[in-house]
């Protein structure tokens, strides 16, 4: 049994609905991987970063036909900021959600795209710089060059996940300015725009707050304006730009877990995670 769905749906689901629904505008920021038949159903669900083709359509029409306004991570800041830059075409009556793809896999082009396409959706893709044109470390093919350019000119939105993906929390200070800084001049010069928003690879460690604090005084320094992360929620106004909550979804999420997670009612899951991370760090000192 999957707990973290059965806990969702039967308690914290029904607890909102009653008690703590309020009027606080959230969005739900997606994060996904590969979307391809070929599953990694061999890890635990939780774990899993594979959707199918016929998952993800499932997921992409419930947001269309529930009203849902796609954002970029981009648009979703200044909306949170509410700054004057804000687009026309935002529609303040609509729920908002933003689609994001870490590392930068070849099967966005060739099934995620189509889909989006199809509802008329934009997405936030975070690009491995150092694996354009290669393969990714599970196997899965990475996009070509000419495929992101003819994306970013079809409006995807790109941001850096790295250059080579590593745990940054094992690198020296040196090591990660150039990860951050050697990435963002690389898809820069690819798409042709100022590149201004990161993806952390791996688990974010944000139990440690000299490490967190640093990494965002670097991301401000080269020219970086935003962070998403795998801390798990849905932002809301006030949120700090460089420690952005984000929902993992996956093939193994059925429809009433999606929903619950687009509401909000997976969020109870960050509380456990940071205390569980905390206690370790206690531990380990």
């Amino acid at each position: 049994m999957r707990i973290d769905r059965f806990f969702t749906l039967y308690f914290s689901r029904p607890a909102m609905r009653l008690f703590c629904r309020s009027n606080v505008m959230q969005i739900p920021i997606l994060m996904y991987h590969s979307i391809s038949n070929h599953l990694d159903d061999h890890l635990h669900p939780y774990y899993r970063t594979v959707t199918t083709p016929e998952r993800f359509e499932q997921q992409m029409r419930f947001l269309s036909q529930s009203g849902y306004q796609v954002l970029t991570v981009s648009e979703a800041v200044l909306l949170l900021q509410k700054t004057s830059e804000l687009p026309m075409s935002l529609d303040s009556q609509r729920p908002k959600v933003v689609i994001t793809f870490d590392d930068g896999l070849r099967d966005f082009y060739t099934s995620a795209y189509p889909i989006l396409d199809k509802f008329g959706f934009k997405a936030t893709m975070f690009l491995t710089s150092g694996l354009i044109n290669k393969i990714f470390p599970t196997g899965r093919e990475c996009l070509r060059e000419a495929e992101i350019v003819e994306l970013a000119a079809k409006g995807i939105e790109f941001g850096s996940h790295t250059e080579n993906h590593p745990q940054l929390k094992k690198l020296s200070i040196a090591e990660i300015a150039h990860e951050l800084s050697a990435s963002k001049t690389t898809i820069e010069t690819i798409v042709r725009y100022p590149v201004t928003l990161f993806s952390y690879p791996y688990k974010f460690p944000e139990e440690d707050q000299n490490f967190t604090r640093n990494l965002a005084t670097q991301l401000v320094a080269l020219g970086y304006s935003a962070e998403v992360t795998t801390i798990i929620g849905t932002v809301q106004p006030g949120d700090n730009p460089f420690f952005l909550k984000r929902l993992p979804v996956n093939d193994s999420d059925d429809m009433p877990l999606f929903q619950a997670k687009l509401d909000g009612d997976y969020d109870w899951l960050h509380n456990c995670q940071l205390t569980y991370k905390k206690l370790k760090l206690i531990l380990r000192n």
